[in-house]
């Protein structure tokens, strides 16, 4: 919020402020814009739960199969997705603290403005027949 602010006030980006954000235009609909954060959220969350009810099974790239994770903690990947080194460090304490105020709520998040686009879908539509 400080940075785009900042750097419009200089004039290298001109940005609306983030209390008048939703109602700027942007290069796609809100929907579309939904489905591009609502895909890769889901994907990355359930992966994530795939590995907690199977252990190492989300190690091996889906895709590129000649890459994978190395060995880590059950929920946090490591290697490249902890490049400061920052996993060993944390306690037990603050990985339940992140877990409860982190992804909890970007799953809630997520699924409220699911149900807020079907509404609005329905709403503009009408429902099916």
């Amino acid at each position: 919020m400080l940075l785009p602010e900042v750097f419009t006030k200089i004039g290298i980006i001109s940005v609306p402020k983030w209390y008048d954000a939703g109602k700027a235009e942007y290069f796609a609909s809100s929907s579309t814009l939904f489905i591009i954060e609502f895909i890769p959220f889901r994907y990355v969350e359930i992966r994530r739960w795939q590995d907690i009810k199977n252990p190492g099974s989300v190690n091996q790239d889906p895709i590129f199969k000649n890459y994978s994770l190395p060995p880590n903690e059950v929920g946090y990947p490591g290697g490249i997705f902890n490049p400061l080194n920052f996993a060993p460090t944390l306690e037990v304490e603050a990985k339940e603290k992140e877990l409860a105020n982190g992804r909890l709520p970007t799953i809630i998040n997520h699924q409220k403005l699911f149900i807020e686009w079907i509404a609005k879908f329905w709403l503009e539509k009408g429902l099916p027949a």
